[in-house]
Parts: structure tokens; sequence; C-alpha cells
């Protein structure tokens, strides 16, 4: 960007003889949705402060409207008087370390989004406003007490008695510490500032952070040959100081989770810090629990934070204060000074993919950073990606490690499958008679059970009796999902909420609507009419809206307070209760339904995943899945526990039908309020 500016505007200048020779300027991405970076002067008054990574305010457009963007570097060239200058800088010092600029750069690039606006999606809002942080003021000598009572031996009692009470401190003290220790006002302070005697300055300080350490109550586990084996190839991975990528395959209650612990600790004992990442907030609460008590200066990263919380916890993290990071997406991007490793947990997981630009995979970016940092990357999962799988085969980074067993050696669950066209005719369209009975077993038995329905509200959509059509959303046309509670239909896509109707709004019709498909209301509706003196829990993201209700969900299961949780894939993944032994899956083909061609696939591993649930301990588990395909062959995989059986499979159908690895697809998203400026530009494409 360049305009005509006086000379005495642009940066900072080195003269000889009254001669301009020499400028700095500064590379700088502006936070716009323009994909382009800009060249602006370096004010002399900021030439000692900017650096690279820090968010500056410089003009923009015509009209000179400021604009906040993330200066990329700064050089020293000829000079100009043909360049805008900085405006003023947005912080006191930049967010990013090189690498972390440079991982911006690569997101930019590979997920197609301004730099800019990139680099603004690596830093929590809250990190960015400073959330946490107050200015106070603070009180300190000026002069030694000796040489003020020599040249003024005449002092007020009250003066005097600040000017004692501050030469016998060695730091300065806040200045309402000091008034309220002595009993003395605001101008006696001030007073004495004015004469030269004290200075009052300002700084800026954080509040208490939250310390997610737990006391050290460790449990003793001796790892399994098959344990001790992978963890002997991970531990000389870690031990090598360069970038490798290690895929731990191993079934449902191997024991990962100890293999990452005790790889982590190799990380820690040379001083370094680790990231653990996981999918869900549901999970974060539960390794919390487990690992605040084996680690020390644990932090935890997810939505449920304030922005206080965050904001304090990411400072720490790039202060070094913090050795072990767990959380979801956006702690991938921990401002770790001296990182050793990041562990990527289920790996596979849908909800590791951003949804809003950058739309990046967790998981790749991970991967790329560990390339970066030159470090070791751990993934781990019962259910591999194929791209994770293939890469293994294919890649001299890649290796892959495995665990055939469970840790207890029990046995893997039963899998039994129901054909749902038949229950339907005969009278049990939601859950089947087998599922009631496995149910009923488990609970006389004084075991728990869990049900999972991958879809929250009572009813997919609500449909005219009539007319036969849907209620759609009128922002998004999506199909409205009817939720009992409240009575209220909400869009899941767009997030609009309305009344629920009684009647068809269709003009001239006005016959009754009906309920069509079923949701977790509906499922919680009948396990209680079925268990009446049982408690059934829900757990969807209707319920779960906060951290504090995970975790009371997690100890109350874990206790023995609940009988059957039910709820979306959130119960799925990850989760060990010892005492479950029964998992029903309603509508368990609906992952599979899709025309994506990672369907197969995704059913693969919902079912093998939730399977993952039951006898986790001594106890034999249960699985039933309902199905309207009860001959899919990712059902039949998942019932066998076979994944390299389903691997094989699916990769034959995606080498025939040309489906990645095999190629690349790309979807192109169009969006705007106006449907015929979206048109326009679809056609011109």
């Amino acid at each position: 960007m360049s305009a005509a500016q006086p000379s005495n505007q642009t940066g900072n200048l080195w003269t000889e003889a009254g001669v301009q020779h020499s400028m700095l300027v500064a590379q700088v991405a502006p936070d716009v949705p323009v994909d382009r970076v800009y060249t602006f002067a370096i004010p002399k008054e900021f030439s000692e402060q900017i650096n690279p990574g820090q968010r500056v305010t410089i003009p923009w457009g015509r009209r000179d409207r400021q604009v906040e963007g993330y200066c990329l570097s700064i050089d020293q060239v000829p000079w100009t008087n043909t360049l805008k200058p900085i405006l003023g800088l947005v912080d006191d010092a930049s967010y990013f370390n090189g690498v972390l600029l440079e991982l911006g750069h690569w997101m930019s690039r590979y997920y197609a989004c301004p730099l800019g606006r990139t680099l603004d999606a690596l830093i929590p809002s809250a990190v960015q406003q400073q959330s946490g942080y107050r200015t106070v003021r603070m009180l300190s000598s000026a002069k030694p007490l000796a040489e003020i009572l020599a040249n003024q031996p005449r002092i007020g009692p009250k003066q005097r008695a600040l000017l004692e009470y501050l030469d016998a401190k060695e730091v300065p003290v806040l200045l309402r510490t000091a008034l309220s220790d002595l009993g003395a006002a605001a101008s006696t302070a001030t007073s004495a500032a004015r004469r030269g005697w004290v200075e009052i300055s300002e700084e800026r300080r954080a509040s208490a952070t939250t310390d997610f350490d737990l006391p050290r109550d460790e449990p003793i586990f001796e790892l399994t040959q098959e344990q001790a084996q992978a963890f002997d190839s991970i531990s000389k991975m870690m031990d090598e100081r360069s970038f490798q990528v290690g895929l731990l395959f191993g079934v449902s209650g191997s024991g990962k989770t100890e293999v990452y612990v005790r790889a982590m600790r190799k990380v820690l004992a040379k001083g370094q810090q680790a990231i653990m990442l996981v999918p869900e907030i549901a999970l974060t609460t539960q390794l919390v629990q487990r690992l605040a008590c084996r680690f020390e200066h644990v932090a935890v990263i997810h939505s449920g934070l304030t922005n206080v919380q965050r904001s304090l916890i990411w400072s720490e993290i790039a202060a070094g204060k913090r050795e072990v990071i767990i959380g979801t997406r956006s702690a991938v991007f921990a401002p770790c000074p001296n990182l050793g490793s990041i562990v990527v947990d289920e790996e596979q997981e849908g909800s590791f993919k951003n949804l809003q630009a950058p739309r990046y995979h967790v998981r790749d970016v991970a991967i790329k950073r560990g390339q970066l940092e030159n470090i070791p990357v751990l993934l781990g999962s019962a259910t591999p990606s194929l791209e994770s799988w293939i890469n293994c085969d294919r890649s001299a980074h890649y290796h892959r490690f495995e665990l055939t067993k469970r840790a207890l050696a029990q046995p893997m669950p039963t899998v039994e499958i129901v054909d749902m066209a038949n229950e339907k005719l005969e009278g049990h369209p939601l859950a089947s008679r087998l599922l009631q009975k496995r149910l009923s077993e488990t609970l006389s038995r004084k075991e728990q059970a869990m049900v999972l329905l991958n879809r929250r509200g009572f009813s997919n959509w609500l449909a005219c009796s009539s007319c036969r059509r849907r209620i759609v959303c009128a922002q998004c046309s999506g199909s409205m999902v009817y939720h009992a509670s409240g009575n209220v239909i909400v869009c899941h896509y767009c997030s609009r909420r309305d009344p629920a109707p009684s009647h068809c709004p269709v003009l001239g019709c006005g016959h009754k609507l009906n309920a069509i498909g079923s949701g977790t209301q509906r499922a919680e509706e009948l396990l209680q009419r079925w268990f009446p003196d049982k408690r059934i829990v829900r757990a969807d993201s209707d319920t779960m809206k906060h951290r504090r209700l995970y975790k009371q969900l997690i100890d109350e299961f874990s206790g023995g307070q609940i009988d059957i949780l039910v709820g979306t894939q959130m119960i799925a993944k990850g989760l060990d209760f010892p005492n479950v032994t029964c998992v029903g899956v309603i509508g368990g083909d609906a992952a599979g339904a899709s025309t994506d061609f990672r369907a197969g696939e995704r059913l693969f591993q919902l079912i093998t995943q939730v399977a993952g649930r039951a006898g986790r301990a001594h106890k034999q588990g249960s699985v039933v899945v309902q199905s309207m395909s009860p001959n899919a062959p990712a059902l039949i995989a998942a019932m066998n526990h076979d994944y390299p059986a389903f691997v094989e499979r699916e990769l034959a159908l995606r080498k025939k039908f040309g489906y990645p690895h095999f190629s690349r697809l790309t979807i192109i998203i169009a969006a705007d309020r106006r449907e015929e400026k979206v048109r326009s530009q679809i056609e011109g494409m």
C-alpha cells in the first residue's frame, strides 16, 4: 500500500550530513479478507518496540480507516516518502514465536485463508484482549531516606511515616496497600511524589490462575507385554529429538492412555513441555481428573473456560510455567517455548476439524507443527483414520505400534445386530426387544448401561399429516428439529430457534403436524417408561452446556448414581467407566447413510468406539446395534472387531471409484446474504 506522505511521518531514518539514506519498513498482513501482504513505514518512535508477529494498527483504504494487522518481518530499505506509516502498536509484545508464525504461513497457504485472518485465529480473543489483567498503581522510594532528611529535616508526620515505610521495603508496593497500612490519604503520596521523594507508577498485573493440579495419588500400572513393546519403540522415537509420527493403534481398553503418560514423562524429564489434544470437552474433563494427579503444572484449554481463565493460562504456558497442556482444538497453538512432543488422542475424530475459516484439521496442524519444531508427534486411536493408516505404509516418517489385546486381558464385548425392519413391523420402531432385554439383565446385576442415538432433540423433523411438507429453517432451509423440552424447533445448522407450530403453516392447509424420526429426548422418554425406578440421564449439547456439567455427569456416572446414560456421540469415545457392561446403539446405520465417501469409515468408527465402552473391567460386555441395513460391511467388520478387514475392503472401494487417497476432492462454498450474488459468483467460476 502506498500513498504520498510527508517525509517526517515515515520510518526510522538514517541520515548523513542531512541526507536521508534508508528507513525501516514492516511487511504487514492486515486482518481483513484480502490475501495480500503490504509494506508500511515504521515511525521512529516504534522502531525499538516492534517485532515480527506483533499486532499493529495501519491505515486502510482510500479513507485511511484504522484496521489491525500482523507484522511479519522488518527490513531496512532505501528511503522513500511514498509509504504510509504504521499508526500504532496494539500489543506490547508478539504472541508468536518463529515456529508459530511459520505455522500460520503454512496454514494460510494450505487452507486457502488470508494470512491476517489465519494468524488472528491462532490467538484466542480473550488473550488478545488481555482478559484477567488489571492496571495497578505502584509506590516506591525515589531517593534514600537519609538524603531526604538531610535536605528537608522538617517533614510532616504522615509523609515521614510514608517515607520510612517505603525505606523498609526493597521492592515497589501497591499504592492502596501502603495507604491502607499507614491509614493515610492519597494526597499524602501525591504530595511526596510532587516533591520528588517517591515515585508512583503503573503496571499490568494478572489475576490468580486456575490450578488444575490434583493431590498426588498416582495409581501403579504394570505394563502388559504389548504396552511395554510399544512404549520401548515410542521411547526411542522420543529420545531421537527429531520429527517423526507414531500411530498407536490399540483396541478399546488396551491402555493407550498409560503409554501416552509414559511417553510424555520422557519429554518432561528433559525439561520440555508436552501437548495432549483430545476431540471433545467430555474427554478433557475425564483426562484432567486422571492426569492431573500424575503430572505437575497442568494446563487445560477448551471452550468451557472463561475468558479470564483462558487468557491467564495462555500467558503461563508462554512463560514455561505449565509443563503439560491438555485441550481441544485451540490447544494445538499453545505458545510453548520449549515444546518436546504432541499427542493426539482419537486422531480420527471429525470434531478435530475446525468448521470456520481457516478450516484446519487439528491432527494435520499438529503434525506440521511437529515438523517445524523438529519433535515427535504421537497419534492414537482404536479406529485410525485411513489417511494415518496409509501414511504408516508409505512414509518414512510414520511408524505404527499396535496393541491388539485389552490391558486386563478381558475379552472384547459381544456385538449383536438387530434388523429394525422386522422390529418396526412388530410395533417396536425406536428400540428393539433385544435391547430392552439386555438392559434389564444389566440393571438386575447392578451394572450400568449406555445408549447412543446420534441425534439430539425429540424428533428429526415436523411434517404435515396432509401435504407431507417438512418444517424447514427460514434462514438456511435446513430441517427444523423438534425439541420437546421448551416446545421449540431448532435448526442444528444455523442455530435458529422458533416456537414449535401445532399446525401446518402452508397457506390453505393447516393440518396437524407429526413428529417424524427420533432423537435423544425421545429415547430418554422411552427408557424412562421401561425402567421408571432407574435414574436415566441424557448427555448431548442441549444438556451439557458447561464444563462443570460434564464433570458432574462423569462424577455421578463413575460413582454409580446413574443407571443408564443416553446421549449423542460425545459419550461414544475415550470415556472409561468400569461398571458399564451394556451398550445400545439406536439408528446404528445413520452414520453410513451419507453421500460422503467417508460414510462407511465413520460408521465403523462410531460403532467400534461406542462398543469399546462396554466390559472394560473384569466383566463381560455386550453391545446391541440396531440397524435398517444389518448386513452393511462396515457393521459386520465392527461386530467382529476387525479393523484390518474393514481397511482392505474400504481401500478397494475407494480405488475403484477414484476417491482419496487415490485422488483429491475439493469443496467450493459460496456464501452471501444475497442469493443473486452467490449465483453470479458460482456461474462466473
